[in-house]
């Protein structure tokens, strides 16, 4: 096959599915991991996609506007959630971020459980207009209406105040050494804050975040008390990743 051909080919696929991997590519392209290296980086050098660690990611990565992820792999996400919400208890403050997971894990907890949530995310917050048990606290801040959050100095100096049972972070990638990473630095600042300002620490994260990395450092894995994935990832993980004190669900 062809250099362009080959290209072509990652293209498609990446259009489709948003996310790529290496060891995928070798198996469908039949080339080496160098071939297959020197060809996302090319295209990511000519703006095509964006060269992660383990693969590649459509140039606009997990900023995919938030109404465009909202129906995607919803299954899998109740799946992850069903097994997150029966830990809550009465009473608990939790403290979640943006993410379609996490709007799936606000979802699934009862109607007639009372908690106090604080979140950056507008479609949890609108969620939870329906929670009459649930005191709603919205970290306020400057808007981002592709992912549908507030973000900078006031979100964070009002973290600050908090001290949550939870910590439910959604993540774009997570990785064995590289932890907890996404594509932009404010983000990670306030992700960051997230986890340092919770008890127990959880992250969602489905089968193709897994093993991937970008630019901006979140957390380590050391830090999280839970990894929630999908059923088929959890062995996987057990059997792959370094023994930290973490739990996957």
């Amino acid at each position: 096959m062809l250099k362009e051909e080959r290209q072509e080919y990652i293209l498609g696929r990446i259009s489709k599915n948003n996310r790529i991997y290496i060891t995928e590519l070798i198996t469908e392209l039949g080339v080496s991991d160098d071939t297959l290296r020197r060809d996302l980086a090319e295209l990511d050098k000519k703006g095509l996609l964006t060269k992660v660690h383990g693969g590649a990611i459509t140039k606009s990565g997990i900023s995919i506007e938030f109404s465009e992820r909202l129906n995607t792999a919803t299954r899998i996400k109740q799946e992850m959630a069903s097994k997150l919400v029966p830990l809550f208890k009465e009473g608990d403050i939790i403290l979640m971020d943006a993410g379609t997971s996490n709007l799936e894990v606000v979802r699934q907890i009862p109607k007639n459980m009372n908690l106090t949530i604080y979140t950056n995310c507008f479609p949890i917050a609108n969620e939870l207009f329906n929670y009459p048990k649930v005191d709603l606290i919205f970290l306020g801040g400057k808007v981002f209406p592709s992912s549908q959050i507030t973000l900078g100095v006031s979100v964070y100096q009002m973290l600050q105040t908090i001290r949550a049972d939870w910590a439910i972070i959604g993540i774009s990638d997570i990785h064995p050494k590289e932890g907890l990473t996404t594509s932009d630095r404010e983000e990670a600042i306030i992700k960051r804050t997230m986890i340092e300002q919770g008890i127990k620490r959880v992250v969602i994260a489905d089968g193709h975040k897994l093993d991937t990395a970008r630019n901006f450092h979140v957390a380590s894995l050391r830090e999280i008390d839970y990894i929630v994935t999908e059923d088929n990832k959890v062995e996987y993980i057990k059997k792959n990743w370094p023994k930290y004190s973490y739990e996957v669900l």
